[in-house]
């Protein structure tokens, strides 16, 4: 008979890495809140016949956000045979209110204090026994981590029938139901904890008054991300170049192979250009979204994020959005799926869909690959070409979340922005390994499937015209036929050939696809943009446009509105379009007379400076009348001076 075992707890407890832990599986794990969005269930790793269930974090049973709603209804609706209330053990206090109300359930439940080998370390005296008395129910300490007292937890949830003693106050309801509650929560952590200050803590405490400094907290915010893209572009490309040489060895040893051995031009046409190079093409920048997306979860596992999110709060309030908007962005950064979902643990409906409708214009690792291509072939390697990139995408969330904002559809006033602030830590080099390994398969599959995929048939659409195998007379083929119909649309952008428009359309399916496109239309990308500027829109229009299918379908669910999903497109279409045609034309003002465009922006920012110090002489109040009289000869004071 299978049995349902449900892990549930506060955010950021540890649940995840318990989950991972009994069913072998590599579900995400980070040090900041939402990390879990959705209930995961898997099969014991020593028994199969019974079910672990991980569930979002809870604080409450009573919630707003998607994420925690759909775990409540879970415990409610489907009630699992037993639950493990998972603790923070450096955290007791705030954890334990949840469990109070997991009481009110009336499930079998054991309580599994987590990461006790930090209480150990830090010289914290905590008792079980005195825990397990006040619930009646079996309490045990464990590390998910260090993998201690796991296989007790698991054989006490295995025969648990103990159904924990009601203690909160069900009759009341509201303020004082929760006042309550915390008070009786204060007078059991007093009970069964003696707690002296943590390292863990102080450490925090010394860190979090540089890196949330007023002045410094953002400034050293951007220095980290210029430092992570300078890192991904430099050393990823140095061993990038060694898979692309290591590729087209490979396919000038197989097409000389393949043609002494008679095979017909059209497959060995095949297997070189649209296997084999396409491959390395893609495979390429493997090393650069390695180091990426290693140093994202660096930044997700170590806390900062949530540091991060509290430094935009005021930033992102004036956008109508809140410092936890931010969070679903970073994690955009590495994949803009797992980013979409994420916005499940955002309170308000309004601030939420235009996190969607936004997260999407962050530099995902397949928009990063692009990036390094034009980087490294026509910027000589510029990091600087990249991070700009991330910071182009900030600031037009910014602009156009200002515009959305106006919108009667996102009108919806912005909640209080509370969120948990994890203690800094240096990231287990096992959970940035685990994510790694979850990254490079999704990255390897998208690369082997959907890009492969779309390389053979843009190859075949290259190759076969009306007149059949067209070889390298392109211009007879299908695929000039469809390009030289579109490129007129993205003619205001700078881009005049048909290479650029077929790349984009096949960007739609996978953004990495863009880079592969190029590689087999054109031998020299260099001579398909007209300048720099023209290749920065390019760029830019493939950052801001709507990403693959996969985050499409994402957003369509999250939406739950083919109105609003319809209505997110076009709106990154257009976005995409204005921000790239004013960097092209930008680029054509200075290709035509640079020096007068430079003498005019001078001109206007000293005009605009003169008109704002008249403006402020105009208003200027004296410090002794109280009036704008300027300080001079008609000072009021001088006539008659002012009494209290």
């Amino acid at each position: 008979m299978n049995k349902v075992i449900a892990l549930a707890g506060n955010p950021n407890c540890g649940k995840t890495t318990l989950f991972n832990k009994l069913t072998n599986s590599y579900q995400r794990v980070g040090n900041w809140t939402g990390v879990t969005t959705e209930e995961k269930k898997s099969k014991y790793i020593k028994d199969k016949n019974i079910e672990i269930v991980d569930l979002p974090g809870l604080y409450s049973l009573s919630t707003d956000t998607l994420d925690q709603t759909n775990a409540l209804n879970y415990l409610t609706k489907t009630p699992p045979d037993v639950i493990i209330n998972v603790l923070d053990g450096t955290n007791l206090e705030r954890n334990l209110s949840l469990t109070v109300e997991l009481c009110s359930l009336k499930i079998p439940m054991i309580i599994a204090v987590n990461m006790c080998d930090q209480l150990n370390n830090n010289n914290v005296r905590f008792n079980k026994d005195k825990l397990s008395k006040i619930f009646n129910i079996p309490v045990i300490n464990i590390s998910a981590l260090k993998d201690i007292n796991i296989d007790l937890l698991m054989d006490k949830a295995k025969t648990s029938k103990d159904i924990p003693i009601q203690l909160d106050i069900s009759k009341e309801k509201g303020e004082n139901a929760q006042s309550k509650r915390f008070s009786l929560v204060e007078k059991i952590t007093e009970q069964v904890l003696i707690k002296k200050p943590l390292r863990l803590e102080k450490t925090t405490l010394k860190l979090d008054k540089i890196l949330m400094h007023k002045n410094f907290g953002l400034p050293i915010f951007f220095i980290v991300m210029t430092i992570i893209y300078f890192l991904t572009m430099k050393v990823g490309g140095f061993f990038g170049v060694f898979i692309s040489s290591f590729f087209e060895k490979l396919s000038y040893n197989t097409q000389i192979c393949l043609n002494q051995l008679g095979v017909t031009e059209f497959i060995v046409s095949l297997v070189c250009d649209a296997v084999i190079n396409s491959l390395g093409g893609i495979l390429s920048f493997l090393p650069q979204i390695l180091i990426l997306f290693a140093l994202i979860a660096v930044i997700e596992e170590s806390g900062y994020a949530s540091r991060v999110a509290f430094l935009f709060d005021l930033f992102f309030r004036f956008f109508g959005l809140s410092g936890k908007s931010l969070l679903p962005m970073i994690v955009s950064c590495g994949c803009t799926v797992t980013g979409l979902m994420s916005t499940r643990i955002i309170e308000g409906e309004s601030e939420r869909k235009m996190t969607i409708f936004l997260s999407p214009f962050m530099p995902c690792g397949a928009k990063t690959a692009v990036f390094a291509y034009f980087s490294a072939r026509l910027f000589n390697g510029n990091p600087l070409v990249a991070t700009s990139m991330y910071f182009l995408s900030m600031l037009c969330v910014g602009v156009f979340g200002f515009i959305l904002k106006k919108l009667k559809t996102f009108k919806c006033g912005i909640g209080e922005f509370l969120l948990e602030m994890p203690y800094l830590r240096v990231p287990a080099i096992k959970d940035v390994f685990s994510v790694l390994k979850e990254k490079v398969k999704e990255f390897m599959t998208r690369a082997g499937l959907i890009v492969f995929a779309v390389s053979v048939f843009l190859w075949l659409l290259k190759s076969v015209g009306v007149s059949g195998y067209v070889g390298d007379n392109v211009e007879q083929s299908f695929l000039f036929y469809l390009g030289d119909i579109l490129k007129y649309l993205f003619y205001p952008l700078g881009f005049f050939n048909w290479q650029t428009a077929v790349s984009i359309i096949s960007g739609t399916f996978a953004k990495e696809a863009v880079v592969e496109s190029l590689s087999l239309l054109s031998d020299d990308v260099s001579v398909l943009f007209n300048n720099r500027f023209s290749v920065y829109a390019f760029m830019a229009f493939i950052l801001l446009s709507p990403p693959c299918v996969a985050s499409l379908a994402t957003a369509r669910e999250e939406l739950k509105s083919n109105k609003l999903f319809f209505m997110m497109m076009i709106f990154q279409i257009i976005t995409a379009y204005i921000v790239a045609f004013i960097i092209n034309f930008i680029g054509f003002l200075f290709d035509v007379s640079g020096g007068l465009l430079l003498s005019i922006i001078i001109g206007i920012i000293i005009l605009s400076s003169l008109i704002f110090a008249i403006k402020r002489l105009k208003n200027y109040k004296c410090n002794l009348c109280a009036h704008s009289c300027g300080g001079g000869r008609k000072c009021q004071t001088k006539v008659k001076r002012y009494t209290t």
